[in-house]
Protein backbone atom coordinates (compact mmCIF):
# COMPACT_ATOMS: atom_id res chain seq x y z
CA UNK A 1 0.00 0.00 0.00
CA UNK A 2 0.89 3.61 -0.49
CA UNK A 3 0.47 5.09 2.73
CA UNK A 4 2.15 1.93 4.37
CA UNK A 5 5.53 2.62 2.71
CA UNK A 6 5.57 6.23 4.25
CA UNK A 7 4.76 5.11 7.88
CA UNK A 8 8.34 4.89 9.07
CA UNK A 9 11.60 6.38 8.29
CA UNK A 10 13.82 3.66 7.24
CA UNK A 11 17.43 3.14 5.44
CA UNK A 12 14.96 3.14 2.39
CA UNK A 13 13.03 6.53 2.92
CA UNK A 14 15.75 9.04 1.29
CA UNK A 15 15.21 6.60 -2.11
CA UNK A 16 11.46 6.36 -1.82
CA UNK A 17 11.47 10.39 -1.78
CA UNK A 18 14.21 10.65 -4.39
CA UNK A 19 12.41 8.24 -6.22
CA UNK A 20 9.29 9.92 -6.40
CA UNK A 21 11.18 13.50 -6.49
CA UNK A 22 12.43 11.93 -10.32
CA UNK A 23 9.10 10.71 -11.16
CA UNK A 24 7.11 14.12 -10.33
CA UNK A 25 9.51 15.77 -12.53
CA UNK A 26 9.46 13.79 -15.47
CA UNK A 27 5.40 14.46 -15.53
CA UNK A 28 6.53 17.77 -15.30
CA UNK A 29 9.58 17.71 -17.95
CA UNK A 30 7.02 15.63 -20.46
CA UNK A 31 4.78 18.41 -21.19
CA UNK A 32 7.74 21.47 -21.01
CA UNK A 33 10.07 19.32 -23.08
CA UNK A 34 11.34 23.08 -24.66
CA UNK A 35 11.51 25.16 -21.48
CA UNK A 36 15.02 23.81 -20.36
CA UNK A 37 16.23 27.48 -18.24
CA UNK A 38 12.86 26.73 -16.21
CA UNK A 39 13.42 23.01 -15.79
CA UNK A 40 17.53 23.38 -14.71
CA UNK A 41 16.37 25.82 -12.05
CA UNK A 42 13.46 23.70 -10.95
CA UNK A 43 16.60 20.69 -11.06
CA UNK A 44 18.79 23.32 -9.44
CA UNK A 45 15.81 24.55 -6.80
CA UNK A 46 14.48 20.99 -6.04
CA UNK A 47 18.10 19.77 -5.24
CA UNK A 48 18.64 22.55 -2.33
CA UNK A 49 15.00 22.15 -0.87
CA UNK A 50 15.43 18.25 -0.54
CA UNK A 51 18.67 18.59 1.08
CA UNK A 52 17.40 21.61 3.42
CA UNK A 53 14.75 19.63 4.37
CA UNK A 54 16.61 16.36 5.36
CA UNK A 55 18.94 18.88 7.14
CA UNK A 56 17.77 22.59 8.68
CA UNK A 57 13.96 21.85 8.51
CA UNK A 58 14.02 17.77 8.98
CA UNK A 59 11.66 18.59 11.99
CA UNK A 60 8.85 19.40 9.89
CA UNK A 61 9.14 17.61 6.68
CA UNK A 62 10.09 14.14 8.59
CA UNK A 63 7.20 14.47 11.24
CA UNK A 64 7.31 12.05 13.79
CA UNK A 65 8.44 9.12 11.81
CA UNK A 66 6.40 9.57 8.33
CA UNK A 67 6.82 11.37 5.21
CA UNK A 68 3.51 11.91 4.51
CA UNK A 69 3.96 16.02 3.89
CA UNK A 70 6.99 14.80 1.24
CA UNK A 71 4.14 12.63 -0.70
CA UNK A 72 1.41 15.72 -0.62
CA UNK A 73 4.03 17.83 -1.64
CA UNK A 74 5.14 16.06 -4.72
CA UNK A 75 1.85 15.27 -5.88
CA UNK A 76 0.26 18.54 -5.80
CA UNK A 77 3.15 19.90 -7.18
CA UNK A 78 2.43 18.17 -10.14
CA UNK A 79 -1.09 19.86 -10.09
CA UNK A 80 0.32 23.15 -9.53
CA UNK A 81 2.54 22.84 -12.93
CA UNK A 82 -0.91 22.44 -15.19
CA UNK A 83 -1.17 25.85 -14.62
CA UNK A 84 2.10 27.54 -12.78
CA UNK A 85 5.98 27.41 -13.07
CA UNK A 86 7.38 24.33 -10.97
CA UNK A 87 11.10 26.68 -9.87
CA UNK A 88 8.31 29.44 -8.35
CA UNK A 89 6.79 26.73 -6.21
CA UNK A 90 10.35 25.38 -4.79
CA UNK A 91 11.66 29.04 -4.61
CA UNK A 92 9.31 30.10 -2.52
CA UNK A 93 8.87 26.61 -0.24
CA UNK A 94 12.56 27.10 0.55
CA UNK A 95 12.23 31.13 1.60
CA UNK A 96 8.89 29.91 3.52
CA UNK A 97 10.57 27.29 5.03
CA UNK A 98 14.00 28.84 5.99
CA UNK A 99 12.12 32.03 7.24
CA UNK A 100 10.12 29.34 9.54
CA UNK A 101 13.56 27.33 10.50
CA UNK A 102 14.47 30.98 11.63
CA UNK A 103 11.55 31.69 13.59
CA UNK A 104 11.66 28.75 15.70
CA UNK A 105 15.58 28.72 15.98
CA UNK A 106 14.90 32.30 17.43
CA UNK A 107 12.45 31.28 20.26
CA UNK A 108 14.83 28.53 21.36
CA UNK A 109 18.04 30.22 21.40
CA UNK A 110 16.99 33.93 21.44
CA UNK A 111 19.96 34.50 18.59
CA UNK A 112 19.44 37.79 17.04
CA UNK A 113 21.27 36.69 14.12
CA UNK A 114 18.05 35.21 12.88
CA UNK A 115 16.40 37.79 13.15
CA UNK A 116 18.80 39.74 10.95
CA UNK A 117 19.21 36.42 8.53
CA UNK A 118 15.20 36.53 8.05
CA UNK A 119 14.86 39.78 7.37
CA UNK A 120 17.95 40.01 4.60
CA UNK A 121 16.48 36.67 3.08
CA UNK A 122 12.93 37.79 3.11
CA UNK A 123 14.13 41.14 1.17
CA UNK A 124 16.38 39.32 -1.44
CA UNK A 125 13.70 36.70 -2.11
CA UNK A 126 11.84 39.85 -3.66
CA UNK A 127 14.18 39.78 -6.58
CA UNK A 128 12.60 36.75 -7.93
CA UNK A 129 8.82 38.40 -8.00
CA UNK A 130 9.64 42.73 -6.81
CA UNK A 131 5.70 42.86 -7.38
CA UNK A 132 5.53 40.30 -4.34
CA UNK A 133 7.36 42.11 -2.08
CA UNK A 134 4.38 43.61 0.28
CA UNK A 135 3.27 40.13 0.25
CA UNK A 136 6.33 38.04 1.06
CA UNK A 137 7.12 40.74 3.95
CA UNK A 138 3.59 40.37 5.14
CA UNK A 139 3.43 37.07 5.79
CA UNK A 140 7.10 36.35 7.34
CA UNK A 141 6.48 39.22 9.78
CA UNK A 142 3.32 37.40 11.09
CA UNK A 143 4.78 33.81 11.25
CA UNK A 144 7.55 35.57 13.66
CA UNK A 145 4.43 37.42 15.54
CA UNK A 146 2.54 33.97 15.96
CA UNK A 147 5.09 31.67 15.86
CA UNK A 148 8.63 33.48 17.17
CA UNK A 149 6.95 34.89 20.62
CA UNK A 150 8.58 38.14 19.45
CA UNK A 151 9.03 41.87 21.14
CA UNK A 152 8.88 44.93 19.79
CA UNK A 153 12.73 44.77 20.02
CA UNK A 154 12.43 41.99 17.02
CA UNK A 155 9.97 43.49 15.14
CA UNK A 156 12.19 46.39 14.78
CA UNK A 157 15.53 44.37 14.30
CA UNK A 158 13.49 42.23 12.09
CA UNK A 159 12.18 45.81 10.43
CA UNK A 160 15.85 47.49 9.97
CA UNK A 161 17.43 43.89 8.51
CA UNK A 162 15.01 43.74 6.23
CA UNK A 163 14.66 47.65 5.51
CA UNK A 164 18.08 47.77 4.49
CA UNK A 165 18.57 45.05 2.45
CA UNK A 166 15.35 45.92 0.13
CA UNK A 167 16.62 49.69 0.13
CA UNK A 168 20.19 48.15 -1.29
CA UNK A 169 18.14 45.84 -4.12
CA UNK A 170 15.85 49.40 -5.02
CA UNK A 171 19.17 51.22 -5.49
CA UNK A 172 21.36 48.76 -6.85
CA UNK A 173 18.91 47.09 -9.52
CA UNK A 174 18.08 50.92 -10.66
CA UNK A 175 18.37 50.62 -14.56
CA UNK A 176 18.96 47.39 -14.63
CA UNK A 177 15.25 46.06 -14.76
CA UNK A 178 12.03 48.03 -13.77
CA UNK A 179 9.91 47.63 -10.84
CA UNK A 180 6.51 46.56 -11.58
CA UNK A 181 3.26 47.48 -9.72
CA UNK A 182 1.45 45.00 -10.93
CA UNK A 183 1.32 41.53 -10.27
CA UNK A 184 2.73 38.98 -12.66
CA UNK A 185 0.69 35.93 -11.75
CA UNK A 186 -1.30 33.49 -13.83
CA UNK A 187 -4.84 33.82 -13.14
CA UNK A 188 -5.78 29.91 -12.83
CA UNK A 189 -9.31 28.76 -14.51
CA UNK A 190 -11.94 28.29 -12.11
CA UNK A 191 -12.08 24.63 -12.27
CA UNK A 192 -8.17 24.43 -11.13
CA UNK A 193 -9.32 25.16 -7.78
CA UNK A 194 -11.37 22.06 -7.37
CA UNK A 195 -8.50 20.27 -5.52
CA UNK A 196 -6.82 22.72 -3.31
CA UNK A 197 -11.08 23.79 -2.00
CA UNK A 198 -11.47 19.83 -1.61
CA UNK A 199 -8.30 19.50 0.06
CA UNK A 200 -8.63 22.56 2.34
CA UNK A 201 -11.64 21.01 3.77
CA UNK A 202 -10.35 17.77 4.91
CA UNK A 203 -7.11 20.08 6.23
CA UNK A 204 -9.62 22.77 8.00
CA UNK A 205 -11.64 19.92 9.92
CA UNK A 206 -8.03 18.11 11.16
CA UNK A 207 -6.90 21.48 12.15
CA UNK A 208 -9.39 22.24 14.19
CA UNK A 209 -9.19 18.88 15.97
CA UNK A 210 -5.76 18.77 16.16
CA UNK A 211 -5.58 21.84 17.82
CA UNK A 212 -7.02 21.02 21.12
CA UNK A 213 -4.73 17.90 21.63
CA UNK A 214 -1.63 19.69 20.48
CA UNK A 215 1.43 20.83 23.07
CA UNK A 216 2.59 24.45 22.57
CA UNK A 217 5.38 23.64 19.81
CA UNK A 218 2.44 22.27 17.43
CA UNK A 219 -0.43 24.45 18.42
CA UNK A 220 2.07 27.39 16.75
CA UNK A 221 2.88 25.84 14.19
CA UNK A 222 -0.92 24.68 13.28
CA UNK A 223 -1.73 28.29 14.04
CA UNK A 224 1.28 29.02 11.38
CA UNK A 225 0.33 26.50 8.49
CA UNK A 226 -3.49 27.57 9.29
CA UNK A 227 -2.58 31.44 8.63
CA UNK A 228 -0.51 30.16 5.42
CA UNK A 229 -3.71 27.72 3.97
CA UNK A 230 -6.64 30.42 4.37
CA UNK A 231 -4.85 33.55 3.93
CA UNK A 232 -2.86 32.49 1.35
CA UNK A 233 -6.51 30.81 -0.94
CA UNK A 234 -8.04 34.26 0.06
CA UNK A 235 -4.83 36.31 -1.67
CA UNK A 236 -4.51 33.49 -4.27
CA UNK A 237 -8.02 33.94 -5.42
CA UNK A 238 -8.43 37.87 -5.20
CA UNK A 239 -4.86 39.57 -6.04
CA UNK A 240 -3.38 36.35 -8.27
CA UNK A 241 -0.38 36.17 -6.16
CA UNK A 242 2.14 33.10 -6.71
CA UNK A 243 3.64 33.44 -3.18
CA UNK A 244 -0.10 33.41 -1.91
CA UNK A 245 -0.58 30.40 -3.46
CA UNK A 246 2.62 28.86 -2.60
CA UNK A 247 1.62 29.31 1.57
CA UNK A 248 -1.83 27.66 0.17
CA UNK A 249 0.09 25.04 -0.55
CA UNK A 250 2.54 24.54 2.42
CA UNK A 251 -0.22 24.82 4.81
CA UNK A 252 -2.25 22.15 3.20
CA UNK A 253 1.40 19.62 3.25
CA UNK A 254 1.90 20.36 6.87
CA UNK A 255 -2.17 19.64 7.86
CA UNK A 256 -2.75 17.13 5.34
CA UNK A 257 0.16 15.64 6.59
CA UNK A 258 -1.70 15.44 10.89
CA UNK A 259 -4.66 14.45 9.44
CA UNK A 260 -2.98 10.96 7.18
CA UNK A 261 -0.81 10.36 10.51
CA UNK A 262 -3.77 10.44 13.20
CA UNK A 263 -6.49 9.37 10.67
CA UNK A 264 -7.27 5.02 12.62
CA UNK A 265 -9.01 3.97 9.27
CA UNK A 266 -5.97 3.52 6.65
CA UNK A 267 -7.99 1.68 4.18
CA UNK A 268 -9.82 5.34 3.85
CA UNK A 269 -6.57 7.02 3.87
CA UNK A 270 -5.57 4.99 1.16
CA UNK A 271 -7.96 5.23 -1.26
CA UNK A 272 -8.52 8.87 -0.82
CA UNK A 273 -5.01 9.65 -1.83
CA UNK A 274 -4.97 7.16 -4.79
CA UNK A 275 -8.05 9.52 -6.07
CA UNK A 276 -6.20 12.42 -5.40
CA UNK A 277 -3.32 11.18 -7.03
CA UNK A 278 -5.03 10.31 -10.37
CA UNK A 279 -6.93 13.00 -10.34
CA UNK A 280 -3.84 15.11 -10.63
CA UNK A 281 -2.17 12.66 -12.94
CA UNK A 282 -5.00 12.61 -15.38
CA UNK A 283 -5.77 16.37 -15.24
CA UNK A 284 -1.80 17.00 -15.95
CA UNK A 285 -2.30 14.96 -18.82
CA UNK A 286 -5.41 16.59 -20.47
CA UNK A 287 -7.23 13.68 -20.38
CA UNK A 288 -10.28 15.21 -18.59
CA UNK A 289 -10.91 19.09 -19.49
CA UNK A 290 -10.61 21.04 -16.18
Amino acid sequence: MLLRNFRKIDAYSGLRIFVIALLALFAIWFEAKTEWISLAWSVALGGAWLYLSWTLMRDRWVVRGTLFRFLIYFITGIYWTSEFYLNTLLFYTIVVELNWHLVEHHKRRGAVLSVLHSGTLTALASLWNPAETIFIAAFTLLTWLIAGGVRVRTVLQWLLAWGVAQAAIIFGTTGVFEVVTKLQGAEAPMTWWILPIVLMLFAISEWVQSYLKANQMNKSRGLVAGLWMIAGAALAWTMHSDFALVLLYLGLSYHLTNALRYLKRGRVGEALLWVVLIFVLVTHFDLILL
